[in-house]
């Protein structure tokens, strides 16, 4: 069974500090997590779906494209994006973004001036 865009539970608060395409994921991730949405439905365009919500293309897009790097989305060229079977994690799981781990003390730099010998390996 197919969900077309009038089945989605998305509301969009414009009010809210948190940017319209981060609501939209969040939705989109929270209806396919708890069965409102399921694997092989289709999803509306980004284009109709901007226009349904009133919203730019830019923030649909932008709201794919974050679904499809977790995995949530697939999108089949020519056929549609649809949604996939979930992640192995639920919506409330969702891993946070990597963020790089704080450097140890750099190492000390190397002169690579002209004329300055390399003798880092003479003295191993």
């Amino acid at each position: 069974m197919s969900h077309t865009d009038t089945a989605l539970p998305v509301s969009l608060d414009r009010a809210a500090v948190t940017p319209l395409a981060v609501q939209l994921a969040d939705a989109l991730r929270e209806a396919a997590a708890s069965g409102h949405l399921r694997g092989g439905d289709r999803l509306p365009s980004t284009r109709a779906l901007a226009g349904r919500l009133g919203v730019s293309r830019t923030v649909t897009s932008a709201a794919y494209e974050q679904l499809h790097a977790e995995g949530w989305i697939a999108g089949r060229h020519g056929s549609g994006t649809y949604v996939t079977t979930p992640p192995s994690f639920s919506a409330s799981e969702v891993p946070a973004p990597a963020v790089p781990a704080p450097e140890a003390a750099a190492p000390s730099l190397l002169d690579l001036g002209p004329g300055t010998p390399w003798a880092d390996g003479l003295d191993r």
